[in-house]
Formats: C-alpha cells, structure tokens, sequence
C-alpha cells in the first residue's frame, strides 16, 4: 500500500515522519514546496501537484489548513477524476457540515471517505501518542485503524461521519476556555505579588488542575503567546 499525504505543515510533517518510520511508502504533496525536502530526504516520494500524489496512492490523508483548502487540493476539477477507487482519510480540524459536504463530494467521485481528527500537538505527534477519533463505518474503522494506530495506540471510532469532527471541536473549545481561565486567575495572583509556584501547587492539588496548565506555564510567564500548542 501506499499512501499519499496532502499538508506537510506542523503537524503533518511529523504524521509522514511516522509512516516513513514504519516503512511505508509515502508519496506527499504540499502547496509550500520547502517544506519538503526534509521528507525527501527522509525517503518520500515528493510531486509537485496534488494530483500526482492522488493517482499513485490508494489511500490519501489530508492534513490542510482548513475546508477551503480541501476544496482547492482534493476537489478541484482535475483532482476529482483520479479520487475513484480511492479512500481518502480527513485529519484536520474542520466543522462537522464542512466533513458531510466533502464526504458527499468523493463519494459522487467514486471514492470512499472517513474524518479521523486528532488531538494532541507536535511532540505527541512526533511520538506516536496522538488521540485519534474517526468518523467512519465500523468497516472503515477495521479496515484502517492499523495506519492510524501509527499516530495514536488506540484509534477510536466516535460514529458515522461528522462526529469525529464535532467532538474535536468540543475539545477545541475546551482548550480554549481552560486557556483563558488559566490565564486570568494567573494574572491576578502575579499582580497581588503572589508567587507562581505557591499559586501552583495549590492548584495542582485541587480539582480544579488540568495538566495544559503546566503545559503553557513557562511560555505565559515568558509573554511568548504565538502559536501555544494545544
């Protein structure tokens, strides 16, 4: 089998990475074309058009940006000719309607589709430890969960399509608003003088404590806030 992977950005670099590792063949493509040459380097196969990497694989991962870039790599009009036959596996975050729409889309192409978003950031994808959901028939599941098993342990099946994809926007969310929390009751005990250690074992103590705390402490007290993983 192999595989053709569309988005080598933070988090699919490392995704092709461990497939390269598990000899795999990959075939990539991504519309940044430096990003790369460290997976050419690495043994795979690099096309400079996503159709390319479509027609010589039997199962596509996308791992882009958003919907709008699935539409322009995996379903322009010349990408759709070569989807028949083909399985292709949704990894990024998008909404559950975006999901369905792009699903109904492959399918009217002759191909099979399932989402399979994670959570966890670059050292977790690096490792091999990702929380990998999917949206998909039980038979996609067994079909495929040994390829994802090398992103995450223990891939799980939340339901049809859709699903996968609105429970990784809850857990977005949820992110999001432990972040601002966390953030907030920080700022208040620095502003009393109070030291960040003493404020943090108290907490860490307490229900209240989620282990992203600690995850993003040293950068909040550096004011360094791009790119926070989650």
């Amino acid at each position: 089998m192999k595989v053709g992977f569309l988005g080598t950005g933070l988090m699919g670099k490392p995704l092709v990475q461990r497939l390269l590792l598990a000899k795999i063949p990959v075939v990539v493509y991504n519309r940044t074309a430096s990003k790369v040459e460290e997976l050419k380097a690495a043994g795979a196969q690099v096309v400079e058009e996503p159709e390319s990497a479509i027609a010589s694989a039997d199962c596509i991962i996308l791992m882009l940006t958003n919907a709008a870039a699935i539409e322009q790599v995996l379903l322009s009009e010349s990408a759709k000719t070569h989807l028949k036959g083909r399985t292709i596996i949704q990894m990024g975050t998008i909404s559950p309607q975006e999901s369905q729409q792009i699903e109904q889309q492959v399918i009217a192409a002759g191909g099979e589709y399932l989402e399979a978003p994670v959570l966890g950031s670059i050292p977790e994808a690096k490792a091999g430890k990702l929380i990998v959901m999917l949206g998909a028939t039980p038979e996609q599941f067994a079909k495929w969960s040994n390829l994802l098993q090398n992103f995450g342990s223990e891939p799980r099946l939340i339901g049809e399509v859709g699903t996968a994809a609105a429970v990784k926007l809850a857990l977005n969310q949820l992110i999001a608003s432990l972040t601002t929390a966390f953030a907030l009751s920080l700022s208040l005990v620095q502003k009393q003088g109070v030291e960040v250690e003493i404020f943090m074992e108290l907490l860490r103590q307490s229900a209240l404590y989620a282990p992203t705390f600690d995850k993003k402490l040293k950068r909040m007290l550096e004011r360094d806030f791009i790119a926070i993983p989650t």
